[in-house]
């Protein structure tokens, strides 16, 4: 007798087995269009990020070389004028004529001069008890960038922290301390561009003394936006991890040489 072929049963497993591969299929184009979703997200995210740390890197550099190219007015007595560019990538620079102060006061035996109020010489920065900095401030993607009495300070916009990124020129030896800053007595506006733009720094004034027969020579940082850049500054220059920063004499009779030079800026 001739055997009859269970087709019913061969025609069920094929059904069943093009379900599977409907689904498989299903499953491995959901898992693609998953991935690519999320690759999508985070590269882009990634992509973002690191646009915006190569920006701040940039902008780093920029003012780095600026303020270089800006501090020959404190090293060099007859440079009068400095000028610089910047590409603003869409950040903003900012510049005023109140900003940092630093309130400078030598001690000899005993006896304390604060500068700005003894001296004729160097009357007329701040309320005379202090060097007021001033401000010239660049900013991108919240992030600050300052030109601080000659060095760098950078925070955010939050103002809850700071760090420096070039130190000003102040220095604390055994028997010399050497103070040199920039302040900015700029008029208080602000620019946002996509662009370049070219600063000019111009001086205005320009006082030194030298004080011999010094105990000591303190600095205290005051109404400052970036105190935690200043503190690190000062301790790093071992004027000290106490407040005021303070650079003591061997001998109680050092040599401190203050230079203070007023300058504007224009843009």
């Amino acid at each position: 007798m001739r055997r009859s072929r269970p087709w019913k049963t061969t025609r069920a497993r094929s059904d069943d087995r093009a379900v599977s591969d409907v689904l498989a299929f299903i499953l491995v184009f959901a898992i693609i269009l998953g991935s690519v979703a999320l690759l999508s997200t985070t590269g882009f995210q990634a992509m973002n990020d690191y646009q915006e740390g190569e920006q701040l890197r940039n902008a780093e550099r920029a003012m780095e070389a600026l303020a270089v190219n800006f501090n020959d007015v404190i090293r060099y007595n007859g440079v009068e004028q400095r000028y610089g560019e910047l590409s603003l990538r869409d950040g903003t620079v900012s510049t005023g004529d109140t900003g940092t102060e630093l309130n400078i006061t030598i001690t000899d035996s005993g006896t304390s001069e604060t500068i700005g109020i003894t001296d004729d010489r160097f009357t007329g920065y701040g309320d005379e008890t202090t060097a007021d900095l001033g401000e010239f401030t660049y900013t991108t993607n919240g992030n600050r960038i300052a030109y601080e009495g000659g060095g760098l300070a950078r925070g955010d916009e939050s103002e809850s922290w700071s760090t420096a990124l070039k130190r000003p020129q102040i220095r604390c030896g055994d028997d010399v301390a050497v103070i040199s800053l920039v302040t900015i007595s700029a008029d208080d506006r602000s620019i946002q561009s996509s662009g370049g733009l070219g600063v000019t720094m111009t001086v205005e004034n320009r006082s030194s003394k030298v004080y011999t027969g010094a105990d000591d020579v303190s600095i205290t940082v005051e109404n400052s936006t970036y105190e935690d850049a200043w503190n690190a500054t000062l301790e790093s220059g071992t004027w000290g991890s106490d407040t005021p920063g303070t650079c003591e004499f061997e001998h109680d009779s050092g040599r401190v040489v203050v230079t203070l030079v007023d300058a504007d800026l224009e843009y």
